[in-house]
C-alpha cells in the first residue's frame, strides 16, 4: 500500500462486514463531489441525492465521512505533483486498473504545441477531454504544461466530459483541487446529450449544474 493513502485506506473500511471499502469509496466520492460543486454554483437536486447517500449512513458511519473528507484533503494539499490521486487510491480499493489509458506522447506533444502557439496570440488555450476518467489525462498535461514554464491554472482552460456520473466526479474532485479552470460534463452515452454540468472555483462561468447527479 501507498504509505501517503494509508489513513484514508483504513478509514474506508470502518465497517468492512457491513459495506465494502469500494462502496464507501464510491458514496465518499459523491457526497465530496456535490459538497465541493454546491459551494460554486448550489443545486437542490444534487443537494437531494446527497443526503439519500449520506442518510444511508448511521451517525458514527457519518463522522467518518468527514473525517474521510479531512484526510482527502490533507493529501491533496501535499501533493508537490498533479498526481491522480484518486485513481491510484481506486486501484488500491479494487485492486484492479479501471483507469483509461493515456494519450500516446506524441498526441500529447501536438495538443501541446497547439496550445503554447494559442496561449502567445491570445493567453485562451484551451483543452477538451472526452472519456475523462479520472481526469488523468488532463494533469498529465497540465504537467507538461509546467516542464514548458506554462502556468496550468491562468492559461488553461478545461472542458472534461464523460458518461459515467462516477468518473465525473471524480475528474472534478481533481481538478478543483489542483485549482485547474474547469467545467466538467455528464452526457447521456446514448444522445450524447448534456446531462449536468459542475464548474470548479476558477471557472469564469458561474451557470447552474443543469440536472440532477444521478447513477447508472
Amino acid at each position: 500500500m501507498n504509505n501517503k493513502y494509508e489513513v484514508f485506506i483504513q478509514l474506508l473500511n470502518f465497517n468492512i462486514k457491513k459495506h465494502s471499502a469500494e462502496k464507501v469509496f464510491k458514496d465518499f466520492i459523491f457526497l465530496f463531489a456535490i459538497d465541493l460543486s454546491n459551494k460554486v454554483v448550489f443545486n437542490l437536486e444534487n443537494s437531494r441525492k446527497y443526503n439519500e447517500i449520506y442518510q444511508s449512513y448511521d451517525i458514527d458511519e457519518q463522522a467518518k465521512m468527514y473525517a474521510l473528507a479531512g484526510e482527502l484533503t490533507r493529501i491533496f494539499q501535499k501533493e508537490k505533483k498533479l498526481n491522480d490521486v484518486l485513481g491510484e487510491i481506486y486501484q488500491i480499493v479494487t485492486n484492479r486498473n479501471c483507469l483509461r489509458l493515456l494519450e500516446d506522447n506524441d498526441g500529447i506533444e501536438r495538443k501541446l504545441q497547439s496550445i503554447m502557439k494559442i496561449n502567445k496570440k491570445s493567453n485562451d488555450g484551451k483543452l477538451t477531454a472526452t472519456n475523462c476518467g479520472t481526469g488523468s489525462k488532463i494533469l498529465a498535461y497540465a504537467s507538461m504544461l509546467k516542464v514548458f514554464k506554462i502556468d496550468y491554472k491562468t492559461d488553461l482552460q478545461v472542458t472534461a466530459i464523460d458518461t459515467d456520473i462516477f468518473n465525473i466526479f471524480m475528474t472534478y474532485i481533481q481538478l478543483y483541487f489542483y485549482k485547474i479552470d474547469a467545467v466538467v460534463i455528464l452526457v447521456d452515452k446514448n444522445t450524447n446529450q448534456e446531462l449536468m454540468k459542475l464548474y470548479t472555483p476558477h471557472n469564469e462561468d458561474n451557470m447552474e449544474n443543469l440536472m440532477v447527479a444521478y447513477e447508472e
